[in-house]
């Protein structure tokens, strides 16, 4: 259970160290499945959570899990946050800590307890040639007639090079659970690409996780 522990976020801290020089890349974060169990979620409503993000990195898992609380009291849902009450210890084994976290979720009184992990991380580098670069082989280009004018296109290309990215995409899954059944409710799947700051994403990914809840019913909209 302790290799689970650890989420994204971990790896984008990584990869904006690593890319700091880089162009911009473009960022998003988006819904890309749902499920709801329509048979254990009739007739339930969730007043009170439990919020886990499980991740390594205490400064994130505090940021994220204090972004979700604060989401679920603005709709009038109790929330706590699993740092307030659970203490990350490491060298025991993973008995100890699933019957510790279940404890802890009796204690505070919640219905429901929310979860988020990460399913898979994947990064792909490639190369954006220059602007003024489209490559054709001879005898397309009339450059290629003389060594003269060869050259002078080539060195005009290569003197505004084109550069590598890396796009990485991150696919983040978020369940919520009944405590008294432990039966699951819902499981959405977020898919984040190239998120490059903590704070901003996390902010994101709250706001783009409980408009898909809303849109599946299970919180009432604002007007």
């Amino acid at each position: 259970m302790h290799k689970l522990f650890f989420s994204f976020f971990l790896v984008m801290a990584i990869v904006v160290l690593n890319n700091g020089c880089s162009p911009s890349k473009k960022s998003s974060i988006e819904v890309i499945g749902s499920w709801v169990n329509k048979e254990q979620i009739q007739g339930k409503k969730a007043n009170s959570v439990f919020v886990v993000v499980l991740t390594q990195n205490m400064a994130t898992r505090s940021l994220m899990e204090k972004d979700l609380a604060a989401a679920a009291t603005a709709h009038g849902i109790k929330a706590i946050q699993s740092l307030s009450v659970l203490t990350p210890v490491t060298g025991v084994p993973d008995s100890v800590v699933v019957a510790a976290f279940l404890r802890q979720v009796k204690a505070s009184g919640t219905n429901t307890v929310l979860i988020v992990s990460l399913l898979d991380a994947r990064s792909e580098t490639k190369y954006i040639p220059s602007s003024s670069y489209s490559y054709q082989p001879y005898p397309y280009y009339g450059y290629y007639g003389t060594y003269a004018s060869y050259y002078a296109s080539t060195y005009n290309t290569i003197s505004t090079p084109g550069y590598y990215i890396t796009d990485n995409t991150y696919y983040i899954e978020s369940n919520l659970y009944d405590v008294a059944s432990q039966n699951i409710l819902f499981s959405i799947q977020t898919k984040a690409v190239n998120p490059n700051d903590i704070d901003k994403a996390s902010k994101q990914f709250t706001e783009t996780l409980i408009e898909e809840i809303k849109n599946n019913g299970m919180l009432q909209k604002k007007s």
